[in-house]
């Protein structure tokens, strides 16, 4: 009845909660996070956590949170909160939101089968179980970990592969060893979104490559990145807690590179002398206003736009095409938002992730896997 008053219609995206349970998320429950972190028992949290997170909440990019974030963000703390302090608690944050493909619908696995040879001939230990996962979660895991490496293995993608710095992938990933080589999903996800990127670097007219990230998660992009290109400047804008894992592995996995914090800077000459000063820039995503027109030969934006409001979504991509002269995006294919009351983005209107009629589009194309989410790349 509420979605017929409101003139909405329920999807499949949608079907988990009731019209009324739904509704009540989208427009009545408040994710207050000041609110949260006052009242959070903080003895567990290590003190530049807490540090990173007073800032957070007193700077402008509190405001640019979506609902579905601040709603991750409180569950993230509360994790923390509960975790004793030498334990990761990002193994298990990392399971909850940005879990590896273990399972995969009848879709995802026709799609990936697509042009697969019959006959695989690898050493592989493929009953291996890992710490974490039951062993029929493992043989999902080392299956799909299989067909990507399948698909891939042929590719000139791994040309470079000795470059890569894998520690950070086992850290977090359970991870096999295929033919010689240590594999994890995410590390080879890296490794085809690393492809496209250098696509859109192909028209760079100085040395030094200039990179932007939003929302870095706990850095596999960026390490992936750093690993394989010379002459790096990246700079990253998100979000705590997820922005103090991302600065912790990467002072730990790249400690020849200067790090800097940016969070405190509130003005364009402030932030450009700290850029100028490092090889990785940490900020909150209003500071990205702070940079000049171009400035980026690249921006990278994977996996976040679809779980951010119609009004987020497009200050980000107004954001993108003043300080970047490309962007790659990563998204569903089809994605309900979160939090909201039956909305959902297509990949395939435009309109959806307010791209421009007049932005060259450079390549849209279906991942290898999970095949329901779409790579995009376009030239300002």
């Amino acid at each position: 009845m509420l979605s017929k008053i409101l003139k909405v219609k329920e999807t499949d995206l949608h079907k988990a909660k009731s019209p009324w349970s739904t509704f009540k998320n989208a427009y009545l429950r408040k994710k207050n996070i000041e609110s949260f972190w006052k009242k959070l028992d903080k003895k567990n949290l290590s003190e530049e956590v807490i540090r990173v997170t007073d800032k957070f909440i007193k700077s402008e990019s509190y405001n640019w949170t979506s609902k579905f974030w601040r709603h991750c963000i409180i569950n993230h703390y509360q994790h923390m909160a509960n975790s004793k302090k030498n334990i990761d608690p990002l193994h298990t944050i990392l399971r909850l939101d940005y879990a590896g493909f273990s399972f995969l619908d009848d879709f995802s696995v026709s799609k990936s089968l697509e042009n697969l040879k019959p006959d695989v001939h690898l050493n592989i230990d493929l009953f291996k179980q890992h710490d974490g996962l039951s062993v029929s979660q493992s043989m999902q895991y080392n299956m799909v970990l299989l067909i990507l490496f399948e698909k891939i293995k042929s590719k000139n993608i791994f040309k470079n592969y000795e470059k890569i710095n894998k520690d950070i992938y086992k850290k977090y990933n359970p991870f096999l060893t295929i033919d010689g080589k240590i594999i994890t999903q995410q590390m080879l996800i890296s490794l085809l979104e690393f492809e496209k990127i250098e696509i859109l670097l192909k028209e760079k007219s100085d040395n030094e490559t200039k990179i932007v990230e939003l929302g870095a998660g706990y850095g596999r992009t960026a390490n992936m990145i750093l690993s394989l290109m010379n002459n790096v400047k990246y700079v990253i804008a998100d979000l705590p807690p997820s922005i103090y894992f991302a600065q912790k592995n990467l002072r730990e996995f790249f400690p020849n590179k200067k790090i800097i914090e940016g969070y405190d800077l509130e003005d364009k000459e402030s932030l450009i002398k700290a850029y100028n000063n490092c090889d990785i820039l940490f900020i909150f995503p209003h500071q990205l206003n702070y940079f000049n027109d171009n400035f980026f030969d690249v921006s990278l934006s994977i996996g976040n736009l679809c779980e951010m409001e119609k009004t987020q979504i497009k200050n980000y991509m107004n954001i993108f095409e003043k300080i970047s002269k490309n962007i790659y995006i990563k998204v569903w294919e089809i994605s309900g938002l979160p939090f909201s009351f039956y909305k959902y983005y297509s990949v395939h209107k435009k309109s959806d992730y307010e791209i421009k009629d007049n932005w060259e589009e450079i390549f849209k194309e279906r991942c290898l896997m999970p095949t329901n989410q779409f790579e995009l790349g376009y030239r300002f």
